[in-house]
């Protein structure tokens, strides 16, 4: 194993949702500490909710039952899409395709996958 630790440009940092590795670490101890917390506060910073949550996790390991974000109701593909457009985030890359041919690849801007999941839904 490599001891070689590739560090990201300073721009890059500026422009990352976690920009350093003490950062990491606190937000990694803050998940351990409190993850109903931590990650109620997540939710509330990432992502648009129609309805809020009334429970943050509800688990029992013993019966593989694991539910988050109980009596919370959000719109994925408004989340994943269109309020990156409404941010104005629209020509930004949103997603890459890659075909099984090395030589097929497509690119899309938020605003032009927003317009093709309209077609979808029409």
């Amino acid at each position: 194993m490599s001891d070689k630790v590739f560090s990201p440009t300073a721009a890059a940092s500026e422009n990352a949702h976690v920009a350093s590795m003490e950062q990491y670490r606190e937000l990694y101890a803050r998940s351990v500490e409190d993850p109903e917390g931590f990650w109620a506060e997540q939710a509330e910073q990432r992502l648009t909710w129609l309805e809020r949550w009334q429970t943050v996790r509800k688990y029992d390991y013993h019966k593989a039952e694991i539910g988050w974000y109980l009596g919370g109701k959000l719109n994925a593909c408004y989340n994943c899409v269109d309020r990156h457009v409404e941010a104005g985030r629209g020509e930004a890359t949103a997603l890459i395709w890659e075909g099984n041919n090395p030589s097929e690849s497509k690119t899309y801007s938020y605003a032009e996958l927003q317009t093709e999941v309209q077609k979808a839904g029409n």
